[in-house]
């Protein structure tokens, strides 16, 4: 008898998904918080309550779901045939209303709980021939939705951690799908569920695991048409298509302001120096902030050189540690209060980052968790402190992306899922923040040699079932490394979205990036797979 694994298995679309499987002839295990007795009674009624059972289970919790998966393994033996992970939560609103836990939830359960239960997973499943993962998504996946910031933002980080890791499960006979059902939009409030009956959804989702093989299948028209334009109708269009429906306030140009603070993380190397170096160049009050003031010198030696340091201030900033956000943006309130417009913040650059790439199966699951913090909490934390601040004379937030959130890559899943992340949140925001005349910019570096590419970040084992694949990523990312241009590029295009009038959603930078740029949404998956198989010698 077929087995199968499925989240959220309580209620809902899970609880639809696990009967219809067992009707179907499939031994089913239902993990969820609950006591699984709704489970149970849907299964007795249809009929199939001996082939279905319920382990209770918090899938945020990596204990917890290790235990559950021995029980599985002790009683069904080490071969699955599929996961489906349809745990999920939502919540409406706005960002600014939206409390730190409720927003933690959503990327915790929707996202990391997803992570931890197919981590578990996949040495049964790589065991067994033609096994399947399916990932319940959604349309707000696909495009921002206005009021759900953190349900969009969990929902994006699990299209661009799916999308990597099926290039990487492909090799290994593991199929990968994405079920995306819609979300309707109710106006200013934020969103009303508007989901599809959910047997239709569970249709889909059972479908997805027993036969139709591609990546991404939209349910519903609604949900066709984002998948439709994504990455062919800029985000710009998309959003006044979708406020304009839902009778959102009228948006404000983005304000561009000559005079005021710019504040910038992780400002010690990298992009982040450069980003100081080329804001101060242009006549910008900087607040350079960053994790260890102990590195400084580099920053000091570039402004000192250029002649800049008077107009720069070095804060120590940990983006992880609310208590270091707070007093540093206590220290830009101070600015205001004694020099006006001179001193106020207008403008924010979320540079701080971290890597850890591989095979998601092999990375340390501790080195996934810090990498979220940094760059999707840490990014989302700043913001908000930011958001109070200038929302009474507008201005510009810039969020140092990557190329990784353009397109899944393999060995790139993890890092991928916290840029995706960012990406799908920073959308919906902007739905918010665009009254207020503050504007949200993208910019998605590609393949630039900075210290976010130093040793210690890469993982993998040597006689793992990843390693011709991880060595071959390893190599062509080295070539990409040596064929990358001045991180001096990335710095200009972040300086200029300060300075110009228009401010596109998005903004690749470098060759790779831009390529990455055009393929999305418009050359499939398959034939992307191809090439790069093929380009890697791995055919």
């Amino acid at each position: 008898m077929r087995t199968a694994i499925v989240t959220g298995s309580s209620s809902g679309v899970g609880l639809a998904v696990a009967v219809e499987l067992a009707s179907r002839g499939w031994q089913v295990i239902g993990l969820d918080l609950g006591d699984g007795a709704g489970l149970r009674g849907a299964a007795k009624f249809a009929g199939v309550g001996e082939t279905v059972g319920h382990l209770e289970t918090d899938i945020t919790d990596r204990t917890q779901v290790s235990l559950s998966m021995a029980r599985i393994t002790a009683s069904f033996g080490d071969r699955l045939c599929a996961l489906v992970n349809c745990a999920e939560v939502s919540a409406s609103g706005p960002f600014d209303e939206m409390s730190d836990r409720g927003l933690r939830q959503q990327f915790d359960l929707n996202l990391t709980g997803a992570m931890n239960v197919t981590r578990a997973a996949l040495p049964s499943l790589r065991s067994t021939a033609g096994s399947r993962i399916v990932n319940l998504s959604s349309s707000a996946g696909l495009s921002g939705v206005p009021g759900m910031a953190g349900f969009s933002g969990s929902k994006w980080g699990l299209e661009g951690w799916t999308e990597a890791i099926a290039h990487e499960l492909h090799p290994l006979g593991v199929g990968v799908a994405l079920v995306e059902p819609p979300v309707v939009s109710s106006g200013p409030g934020g969103t009303a569920g508007g989901e599809m009956d959910q047997i239709a959804v569970a249709d889909a989702v059972v479908s997805a695991v027993e036969g139709r093989r591609r990546l991404r299948q939209p349910v519903g028209l609604s949900a066709r048409a984002r998948c439709a334009a994504r990455g062919v109708v800029p985000a710009g269009i998309q959003r006044s298509i979708v406020a304009r429906s839902a009778g959102l306030e009228a948006a404000r140009p983005p304000v561009r302001h000559d005079d005021g603070v710019v504040l910038v993380t992780g400002a010690s190397t990298g992009f982040g120096l450069e980003i100081v170096v080329e804001l101060a160049r242009r006549g910008r009050r900087v607040a350079a902030t960053m994790r260890d003031t102990s590195r400084r010198d580099k920053l000091d030696q570039a402004l000192t050189a250029d002649g800049l340091s008077e107009r720069v201030e070095i804060l120590h900033m940990d983006v992880t540690d609310p208590g270091s956000i707070y007093d540093v943006f206590t220290v830009v309130e101070r600015w205001e209060e004694m020099a006006g417009e001179k001193g106020r913040l207008v403008g924010v650059v979320n540079n701080a980052g971290v890597r850890a790439v591989g095979a998601f199966e092999e990375i340390p699951p501790v080195a996934v968790e810090h990498m979220m913090e940094v760059n999707l909490f840490g990014s989302i934390a700043v913001t908000r402190a930011a958001l109070s601040r200038m929302r009474p004379h507008g201005g510009r937030i810039v969020f140092v992306s990557s190329s990784s959130a353009l397109v899944g890559e393999p060995t790139w899943a993890a890092y991928a899922a916290s840029k995706w992340a960012v990406e799908g949140w920073a959308e919906s925001l902007a739905f918010e923040t665009a009254p207020h005349g503050i504007g949200l910019v993208l910019v998605e570096p590609g393949a630039y040699s900075t210290e976010l590419n130093r040793p210690g970040t890469s993982f993998g084992s040597e006689d793992g079932p990843y390693h011709l694949m991880n060595e071959a990523m390893a190599e062509a990312d080295r070539r990409q490394l040596e064929r990358g241009g001045d991180p001096v590029d990335v710095a200009r295009v972040v300086a200029i979205a300060f300075d110009s009038r228009r401010l596109p959603t998005r903004r690749p930078v470098g060759r790779d990036a831009q390529l990455r740029w055009f393929t999305r949404g418009l050359v499939p998956l398959g034939v992307q797979r191809w090439v790069r198989d093929r380009t890697l010698g791995l055919q």
